[in-house]
């Protein structure tokens, strides 16, 4: 029902790992927080999907389309995730220096709603559903109400490619993907044992705990 992300990996082992466990999705990050890499670094990551067919996706803060788009370039993004800078000019403006898709962030208050869009949605090639946590910019280990969120997610994101983040982690993720099927669940901090460094036994609890249909 879900493919999977791995995002905020910051070592190459970790990234091989998700590859062989079958994640369709390997994010490095370059916003802010302790999983923050620099191109260099993320090159090294990536470089542990080398021969598998796991999408690149780089996770940006406020950033201008030509740096974003010069670092799509250089690391092969597959995907560029948006956190910041939501509006239709900053889509456009990315779209006219990079070919890839383009993910835009949405803040969801801790008991499932959210208002006004800051992206729009039909701009973008798929939204990720994130809690909002003041000052961060994801990566918090916190979920939001998935109940109370459905009638949104149903009113704004049928027909739509979306991902859900958040807060998942192997025991919740089974949850999580019945009550409102999203496209790709994304996850971070709920498999790892310190910020940054995933741990196998959790990969692979989480993979297997993802319904999924094998839907590219």
């Amino acid at each position: 029902m879900a493919e999977i992300k791995i995002c905020g990996l910051t070592r190459a082992e970790d990234a091989a790992v998700a590859a062989a466990l079958g994640a369709a999705y390997a994010g490095v990050i370059f916003a802010g927080g302790p999983r923050r890499r620099t191109v260099a670094q993320a090159a090294e990551v990536f470089a542990g999907l080398r021969g598998s067919a796991v999408r690149r996706v780089g996770v940006f803060g406020v950033a201008s389309a030509a740096d974003i788009a010069e670092t799509a370039a250089i690391l092969a993004l597959d995907v560029v995730q948006l956190h910041a800078g939501g509006d239709r000019d900053a889509v456009r403006n990315l779209r006219e220096r990079y070919a890839g898709a383009v993910w835009g962030v949405i803040g969801v208050d801790a008991d499932g709603a959210w208002g006004d869009l800051p992206w729009p949605i039909d701009a973008l090639d798929a939204v990720v559903l994130d809690t909002s946590v003041a000052g961060r910019q994801g990566g918090t280990g916190v979920a939001f109400d998935w109940v109370a969120a459905r009638p949104q997610v149903a009113a704004r994101l049928t027909g739509r490619r979306w991902v859900l983040a958040g807060g998942l982690r192997p025991s919740t993720v089974g949850t999580a993907v019945r009550t409102l099927s999203p496209s790709v669940v994304d996850v971070s901090s709920g498999v790892e044992s310190a910020p940054g460094i995933k741990d196998e036994e959790l990969l692979r609890a989480f993979v297997q705990a993802t319904p999924r249909d094998g839907a590219a």
